[in-house]
């Protein structure tokens, strides 16, 4: 009777153990994770300015920026140029040639630092001509 009582009570000691070593270990585990997420997010923010930096380098492009960028290429020709927002504008090209080489000329054409999307692209098969929406980057 007497080694069972000790026994008990052994494992009631080493219980009481695992439960505080547990509680131990979940709060220094929260306290990691907020440290690694404080750094993570100080990291974050340093990459956020660098982007600023090259979206603010990037924005000093013109509409004479845009002509030479889309007279590269022979079988555009300029339909009309609006201004979207303050620095999106947005340009209505004819294209003259082959459809088949329409996919490179748009290739080449989206190389540019200045090419932000293509809005819309129109075909007319009587005409054998093709309408393109394209935006560009535009600050000046």
């Amino acid at each position: 009777m007497y080694k069972s009582r000790k026994n008990i009570g052994i494992l009631f000691i080493l219980l009481m153990l695992i439960v505080i070593l547990s509680f131990k270990l979940v709060f220094v585990k929260n306290k990691f994770i907020t440290i690694k997420n404080q750094t993570i997010s100080k990291e974050k923010g340093e990459k956020n300015i660098t982007i600023n930096k090259n979206v603010e380098t990037q924005n000093k492009y013109g509409y004479n920026d845009i002509l030479k960028c889309i007279g590269s290429n022979k079988s555009f020709e300029v339909k009309s140029i609006n201004m979207v927002e303050n620095e999106k504008c947005n340009v209505e090209i004819i294209y003259k040639g082959d459809i088949k080489l329409l996919n490179t000329s748009l290739n080449d054409l989206s190389k540019s630092k200045i090419f932000l999307n293509i809005d819309k692209i129109s075909f007319n098969q009587n005409a054998k001509i093709t309408n393109l929406n394209i935006n560009f980057l535009k600050n000046k």
